[in-house]
């Protein structure tokens, strides 16, 4: 498997994300927003999978954390903010992109996207803070996962 298999896929279903290990696919989803992260973080931590590649419509501070602690080397992204892109660097993860913006935006395309900006001031190392403050900002959106 490799991020170009992954992005076919994505693309051609009209999925919002498709993770692959080196030999299959392991998650392919429709869902929204940083859902099917947190779903491959749950498959990652039972030892289901060992994901690799990643191809996703919206990557942003959170999706890209996510990715580097579940062991994803390379991931495509149809848009990636600048800081996602930043944080893929320094932990190693190669990327490729359709579009850079300056930040991701929230549905309403009003204002920057409620995990673009809990993360803020949250040190991208420190996980189990980055994890917290996505799931408190969830349950601030009531959103239920």
């Amino acid at each position: 498997m490799n991020t170009d298999i992954c992005r076919e896929i994505l693309h051609s279903e009209q999925l919002t994300c498709v993770i692959a290990d080196e030999n299959r696919i392991v998650l392919k989803s429709a869902g929204k927003g940083i859902l099917p992260m947190l779903e491959i973080l749950d498959l990652y931590r039972s030892g289901a999978c060992r994901p690799m590649y990643q191809a996703d419509k919206i990557i942003g501070k959170a999706a890209v954390i996510i990715a580097a602690e579940c062991g994803i080397r390379e991931i495509y992204a149809d848009v990636i903010s600048h800081s996602a892109r930043e944080i893929a660097e320094r932990k190693g993860i190669r990327i490729t992109y359709a579009q850079e913006v300056e930040m991701i935006l929230n549905p309403a395309k009003t204002a920057e996207g409620p995990f673009e900006a809990a993360l803020h001031d949250v040190d991208e190392n420190d996980f189990d803070l980055v994890l917290e403050t996505i799931h408190r900002t969830l349950d601030r959106l009531g959103i239920r996962y």
